[in-house]
């Protein structure tokens, strides 16, 4: 979200720059439009830089981990896959049904792994550390229990 704001700034900057560079050209003095030219190309060039830098820096604190989550169905999968669609943080959640292994990409400023996995748990869906709650368990449909681990 941060890199997405920060480029937006830096295209709206850029373009004023742009804007002063061509109203100075319709001048009649060429020789101070050149100057002005330059100068905002060079400062142009600087926030660029910076764009990149501090673009890099945001998405550092994105991580992509794997689990291990128990599920059966398509159901199953729906049903994890939702629990972390609208959280704040999670940028994307796949968990596949043959290996029961869940991919997240998160940003860390955001949240944690061990509240995502605590989220699986909420509907009812352990994971390798987390474990759902039995009330929980039980109210799933009768194909999406699966054998729970000890």
């Amino acid at each position: 979200m941060k890199k997405y704001l920060f480029l937006t700034a830096f295209a709206l900057v850029s373009f004023a720059f742009s804007a002063t560079a061509q109203s100075c050209c319709s001048s009649k003095d060429k020789a101070k439009c050149a100057k002005t030219a330059k100068a905002s190309t060079e400062t142009s060039m600087t926030n660029e830089a910076k764009a990149v830098f501090v673009s890099n820096t945001a998405v550092a604190t994105e991580k992509t981990e794997k689990f291990t989550v128990y599920g059966n169905c398509g159901m199953c999968e729906r049903t994890i896959e939702k629990s972390l669609k609208k959280v704040e943080g999670v940028s994307k959640a796949d968990w596949d049904i043959d290996t029961g292994e869940m991919t997240v990409t998160f940003d860390t400023e955001f949240i944690t792994l061990d509240a995502i996995k605590q989220k699986i748990a909420d509907v009812g869906y352990d994971s390798d550390s987390h474990r759902a709650k039995d009330t929980v368990y039980n109210n799933l449909p009768g194909c999406c229990q699966y054998e729970r681990p000890i």
